[in-house]
């Protein structure tokens, strides 16, 4: 049987909804939130990987004022930054049971993948979103921001 995809795209909305909280239509998780990496969160025990997001793997380094640091703790810390103590609103995109619920998900109406990888934070993941972010990745190689500032 195949859906229209707004009654798919609700169904996985509800479906996320109510995985981690009451809502119904979407979710928006006000429960406490940890970051794992610069492209995942873990809520109420449920690993979220941002849809579409790949974050720097954990042994590459960034290097600055001659120190090194792990490009992953970078990118998780600015997700951390950028989540605050904010309401977190996600859309489910792949919910299958063998994964982690892939979601994009957002701040204060600013999506959460767009802005790790405008930062030079993270980078498209092309497997999963079809090239959805390839352009934000190619801007921040381009201006060199973020990890692109060290390669």
């Amino acid at each position: 049987m195949n859906l229209p995809s707004a009654v798919l795209s609700s169904f996985r909305q509800i479906a996320l909804a109510a995985l981690l909280t009451s809502s119904a239509g979407y979710a928006a998780l006000g429960a406490e939130i940890s970051v794992i990496a610069g492209d995942r969160i873990e809520v109420e025990g449920r690993v979220i990987h941002l849809w579409g997001v790949r974050a720097p793997e954990a042994d590459a380094l960034c290097h600055g004022n001659g120190q090194g640091e792990p490009c992953a703790k970078v990118s998780r810390r600015l997700l951390e930054t950028l989540i605050g103590k904010d309401e977190v609103i996600c859309i489910v995109k792949d919910g299958r049971p063998d994964k982690p619920v892939s979601a994009q998900c957002s701040v204060d109406g600013a999506d959460l993948g767009h802005l790790m990888i405008t930062s030079g934070w993270a980078t498209d993941d092309h497997a999963e979103s079809a090239g959805f972010y390839e352009l934000q990745e190619q801007a921040a190689r381009t201006e060199r921001v973020g990890m692109w500032k060290y390669r």
